[in-house]
């Protein structure tokens, strides 16, 4: 029956449970009014006879008959394990000359060994067989293999490979060609499989208008395509039927199996290796924040031994920074222990001196020992000032300086340092000159002692002898005191005889003399000078 050239056929549905062992990977209506149908078996046993379930559908999609379905028994088969088979394309019933479209499914099936297997419909899930034109499918087939015949595609229930059978979604490999899942989920799907033949396409035939149109054509989804004639379809529906051909395709899948299980093997190292870095990465990172921690609560020892334990080449700086830390803030703990067991043993400069060293960024202990050095210098500081108020200009200064070796900023030691020094210089400044004004007094009273023993000398020597007036005119006193009432006045050359003596200060000596008046030779009795008399 002759058909026109422009007759289009539907997708068609199939019905199916994922994993069965033998599914339709391609089934259409012809313009010649024939049902081709492609088959792949991956039982390990040959498959004899197949029933199919059809329902007709027309260029509108709707249903024929009701979608009653139509029971195809085809017997006498050989179909191969571990095969794709092609189906002798067979007439439909003129009844169904409208048809466009197909819903199909394997109703029953029968091995070689009479074995038989009647599928299930309420586990079946209905697929939907992706439209691909003849040239289209030949270009495919030219750029990514020969076994190429449909999309990579991910369902719910499954996923299909591009070698067209139906897998369990947890499949990591497809159960005919071993192509891995991701692979062919990620490179082969109907966008993935479209974009790589339009690149091909356009730098090959970028300057023929009527290619590029084609090329077009060919990365389009179709809702429709023009049916092939059963002629059309057995030149290249050839199923395999010798030995070699069959030894052939065996090789080739198993090399295929091998090289997608090997790249498989390969990005399961690579992403075993990144994952085990990321995951050595992450501890790293805890035991750093762990030792952290430890560090915040001072337990140093412990820190450290989570730090060195890290062996991260990324992380090494700041494990080496942070193990620095530890050993600082280790130091300053010590320190600050020392300092307190001083303090218990009244060495409290030596205490103040390990204060000093505790680290600022000891957020523990640092705050704690500048307390603790302000209580010590109150300690000490009042301490020297009583050994100050008590005299002790020495000690009290000692001790003092003792602490500023320790605290040399200290303003309250340097005030009191001050104050020391100063009294200290005032009462030495009025010692001195006390001992100066003694030493004076010494000088004059032996200046004084000598004058006197040289004057009772001299007083001695002139008693009881006879001594001249030497001076024009000499008093003579009723008392030896140059207050004294005077008696007379004797000229010079008066005779005097000295009775007796008696010294005043260190310059005179007053004398009792019996005195005859040189003029009148008058006698008188009275005190005179020594100083007016010859000696």
């Amino acid at each position: 029956m002759c058909m026109d050239s422009n007759f289009q056929t539907l997708p068609t549905n199939v019905s199916l449970i994922p994993n069965q062992p033998l599914q339709i990977i391609r089934a259409e209506i012809t313009s010649d009014l024939n049902l081709a149908i492609d088959l792949i078996n991956i039982s390990s046993k040959p498959i004899s006879r197949v029933i199919f379930a059809v329902v007709y559908k027309d260029e509108h999609n709707n249903y024929l008959f009701n979608a009653t379905e139509v029971y195809y028994d085809i017997k006498n088969l050989d179909i191969p394990p571990k095969k794709i088979y092609f189906l002798n394309p067979f007439s439909i019933d003129e009844r169904f000359k409208e048809a466009r479209g197909i819903d199909i499914r394997i109703k029953e099936l029968y091995y070689s060994d009479s074995d038989s297997l009647i599928l299930n419909t309420k586990d079946e899930k209905q697929f939907t067989l992706p439209l691909i034109s003849e040239t289209k499918s030949e270009k495919m087939k030219t750029l990514f293999g020969p076994e190429i015949i449909s999309y990579g595609e991910n369902f719910m229930n499954g996923w299909r490979c591009v070698c067209g059978f139906f897998n369990k979604k947890e499949n990591e490999e497809c159960s005919f060609c071993g192509r891995n899942k991701n692979f062919v989920l990620n490179n082969l799907t109907e966008p993935l499989i479209n974009m790589k033949l339009l690149n091909v396409l356009s730098n090959t035939e970028d300057d023929k208008p009527e290619e590029a149109s084609m090329a077009s054509h060919l990365t389009q989804t179709h809702l429709t395509k023009v049916a092939p004639t059963t002629t059309s379809l057995s030149e290249t529906r050839i199923n395999e039927s010798t030995e070699e051909g069959l030894e052939e395709k065996s090789i080739f899948s198993v090399l295929t199996k091998v090289i997608y299980r090997s790249i498989i093997a390969l990005l399961l190292v690579v992403v075993l290796i990144f994952a085990f870095q990321i995951s050595k990465s992450l501890l790293s990172n805890r035991d750093i924040s762990n030792a952290k921690t430890l560090i915040s609560q001072g337990k140093y020892e412990d820190a450290l031994k989570v730090l060195n334990k890290i062996e991260n080449e990324k992380l090494q700086d700041e494990v080496q920074a942070e193990i620095e830390k530890t050993q600082k803030l280790m130091e300053s703990q010590r320190y600050f222990d020392l300092g307190n067991s001083l303090i218990l043993q009244d060495k409290y400069i030596e205490a103040i001196k390990n204060f000093n060293k505790v680290s600022s960024e000891d957020s523990i202990n640092f705050a704690s020992s500048q307390d603790k050095i302000e209580e010590l210098e109150k300690i000490i500081l009042n301490k020297a000032n009583t050994e100050y108020t008590n005299g002790n200009y020495e000690k009290a200064l000692s001790m003092v300086n003792e602490y500023l070796a320790a605290v040399p900023e200290s303003a309250n030691a340097t005030n009191l340092k001050n104050q020391i020094i100063g009294t200290q210089s005032e009462e030495e400044k009025t010692e001195e000159e006390e001992l100066i004004s003694g030493s004076l007094i010494d000088e004059e009273a032996v200046e004084l002692d000598k004058n006197r023993a040289e004057m009772t000398k001299k007083a001695e020597a002139l008693l009881n002898t006879f001594q001249k007036v030497v001076a024009e005119k000499a008093n003579l006193r009723a008392e030896p005191s140059t207050d004294a009432k005077i008696i007379t006045v004797l000229p010079t050359d008066s005779d005097l005889y000295i009775q007796e003596t008696q010294i005043e200060g260190s310059e005179r000596i007053w004398c009792k003399v019996e005195a005859e008046d040189a003029k009148t030779g008058e006698i008188f009795h009275g005190w005179i000078s020594n100083i007016l008399m010859e000696e």
